[in-house]
């Protein structure tokens, strides 16, 4: 069968490997004003995101890049922070949903 366990595992396996360069690279992007930077970061997370279901996360990833498009900076900190926050709280779900699918 195509999908499956298997494929989400692998989905999971991708967003947990790769959403915390990401997000490294917005909140460094950030902190330097570097607002194109942050723009591509989060743009690619929302994506990755979204197809997992973490819809907290990718409406944080959409809100900065809109931002990061408009060349808004002010509140850009706060907004990159709360991100992060959300980043763990789905990354610890990804984790417990991906130890479920492996039992």
């Amino acid at each position: 069968a195509i999908g499956g366990a298997k494929l989400v595992g692998k989905m999971i396996d991708l967003l947990l490997t790769n959403a915390p360069q990401r997000l490294m690279a917005a909140l460094d992007a950030g902190r330097q004003g570097d607002l194109e930077a942050v723009e591509n970061a989060v743009h690619s997370l929302k994506s990755s995101a979204g197809n997992l279901g973490a819809t907290k996360l990718q409406s944080l990833c959409q809100a900065a890049e809109d931002q990061a498009e408009a060349r808004q900076a002010e509140g850009m900190d706060a907004l990159l922070g709360q991100l992060e926050s959300e980043w763990d709280l789905v990354r610890t779900e990804l984790e417990l949903i991906k130890e479920g699918l492996s039992t």
